[in-house]
C-alpha cells in the first residue's frame, strides 16, 4: 500500500532526509535520547521483538544507536549548513558522557561508553566519530577532552594480534582478552577504525604516529585473519559497512593508502551488486534496488549497506577512479529509489493512528510499519551523505 514512488529526484531525497530529521528532533527527549522504537501502525513503543519487555521497568536503550542519532545530524548539516540541530547533537553528546566511565591506560586517563551492563568496542566507536564530527563541523571544542579519552581507550582496546577487544565490560563482568574470542562481533571492529578515522583529523602530525601503527595492526587482522578464523560470519551480501567507510575515511591520509585495503572495498561493493535486483531482473517492479541473498527472495532495502556502497563510491572519487565512480553510481541511484519505499511521507501515513509521530519514520521493510533510531539513521545518514555528489554524479552518469 505504499505510495507509487515515481522517478527518483534530488528533491525527492533532501524531502526525505528533512522529514526524517525533523522527527529525530521532534522526538528527542531533554536528556539527549532519542526515541528508540516505534510501531506507526499500532501507535506504541513496545518491541515486537520483545513483547513482554516492561516499557517501565526495562526501557531498553541501544547506546550504540543512539550514536547513530545524533550522527544523522551531523551528515545532514554538512550537507545543509543551516546549524538547526546542533543543539540536538550537543544534548546526544551530552548523554553519552553521562554514561562514559574512565580508565586509566598506562598513566593516561581513556574512556568509554557504558550502557545496559555493557561497554561495547562499537558503542564507543561511534561516540568517538560522531564527537569528532562535531568538533570538525563547528570547530565548537567543548568535548575536546571526552574526544581524546575516547581513542586512547580504542587503541588500547587493539590487542598485539591486531584484534579488538569487543566488549570492555560485559554484563557488568570486566572480559579478558583471554576471554575475547567468547563475545565476537562482526561490526565493532568497523565502527572503532571510523572513530579513529575521523578523529586523526583532530591530531596534529607528529601525534599520527602511534594511531597510524595500530591501525594498520588492526587492517591486517579484518582483512587477512578474520576471513579465515570467522569465516561462518560472513554472508553472502557483503555487510560491513562499517569498515568500507572507515577505509575510505582513512584514505585522507597517505600513510593509511593501502591498495589491499581499497581492494577490500571494491570487492565487497562488488559483490552487493551483484546481490541486487536490477530494472531488466526484478521479479516485480518495486524489487529493484533492492538487495537479496537468493534470488527470487523478498526484497531487501537496506540503508547500512547503501552506507558502505557509497563508502565505495567516494572512495573511487577520492583515488580518481571515475568509471569505477560512474559504476557505483548507477547502483546507488537504483538503491535510493528502493530505500524511499520506507520512508514515511505525508502520502504513506495515511494508515497511522498517530501520523504526527510516524510522519518522518523509516522503516526496516517495505511491509512492516516498525521503525527504530537505527533504520532512520541508516537511510537518512544515506541520503545525506549522497546529495553532496549529486549534481556531478549525474551528469557523469547521464554522460
Amino acid at each position: 500500500g505504499y505510495p507509487v514512488v515515481g522517478a527518483l529526484t534530488r528533491n525527492k531525497i533532501e524531502h526525505a532526509v528533512e522529514l526524517a530529521v525533523g522527527h529525530i528532533r521532534r522526538t528527542q527527549e531533554e536528556d539527549g535520547k532519542f526515541l528508540y522504537y516505534y510501531d506507526a501502525a499500532l501507535d506504541s513503543r513496545r518491541d515486537h521483538e520483545h513483547p513482554t519487555r516492561n516499557l517501565q521497568k526495562n526501557p531498553y536503550y541501544n547506546i550504540l544507536r543512539h550514536g547513530g542519532g545524533g550522527l544523522t545530524c551531523i551528515f545532514h548539516e554538512k550537507y545543509a549548513r543551516r546549524g538547526e540541530t546542533f543543539e540536538n547533537v550537543r544534548r546526544a553528546i551530552d548523554y553519552l558522557i553521562s554514561q562514559a566511565r574512565v580508565q586509566d591506560y598506562g598513566g593516561r586517563k581513556g574512556a568509554y561508553i557504558y550502557s545496559e551492563k555493557k561497554a561495547k568496542l562499537g558503542g564507543s566507536g561511534v561516540a568517538l566519530y560522531l564527537m569528532a564530527e562535531y568538533q570538525l563541523v563547528t570547530g565548537d571544542t567543548r568535548f575536546r577532552e571526552w574526544t581524546n579519552r575516547i581513542a586512547w581507550h580504542l587503541l588500547n582496546q587493539i590487542t598485539a594480534s591486531g584484534e579488538f577487544i569487543y566488549y570492555n565490560i560485559y554484563l557488568d563482568k570486566p572480559v579478558t582478552e583471554a576471554e575475547n574470542h567468547n563475545y565476537f562481533s562482526f561490526y565493532y571492529p568497523g565502527e572503532a577504525v571510523c572513530g579513529l578515522a575521523k578523529y586523526l583529523h583532530l591530531v596534529d602530525g607528529e601525534g599520527r604516529g602511534e594511531i597510524f601503527e595500530k591501525l594498520h595492526k588492526a587492517l591486517e587482522f579484518l582483512l587477512i585473519v578474520r576471513p579465515r578464523t570467522r569465516a561462518k560470519e560472513y554472508t553472502a551480501v557483503p555487510s560491513d559497512s562499517w569498515l568500507m567507510m572507515g577505509i575510505m575515511e582513512l584514505w585522507d591520509f597517505e600513510e593509511m593508502r593501502d591498495p589491499l585495503y581499497a581492494d577490500f572495498v571494491f570487492s565487497d561493493a562488488q559483490e552487493m551488486v551483484a546481490h541486487q535486483y536490477k530494472v531488466t531482473d526484478a521479479p516485480y517492479p518495486d524489487y529493484a534496488g533492492a538487495f537479496y541473498y537468493n534470488f527470487g527472495d523478498y526484497p531487501y532495502a537496506d540503508g547500512a549497506r547503501c552506507e558502505g556502497l557509497l563508502g565505495a563510491y567516494e572512495l573511487a572519487v577520492k583515488i580518481g577512479d571515475r568509471e569505477k565512480a560512474r559504476q557505483i553510481w548507477q547502483a546507488l541511484r537504483l538503491a535510493a529509489w528502493s530505500l524511499m519505499h520506507l520512508v514515511n511521507t505525508e502520502d504513506a501515513i495515511y494508515f497511522a493512528p498517530n501520523p504526527a509521530l510516524a510522519l518522518g519514520g523509516i522503516r526496516f521493510k517495505y511491509t512492516r510499519q516498525w521503525f527504530r533510531i537505527d533504520t532512520i539513521q541508516h537511510v537518512a545518514s544515506f541520503f545525506a551523505k549522497l546529495l553532496p555528489y549529486w549534481e556531478q554524479a549525474e551528469a557523469d552518469y547521464a554522460s
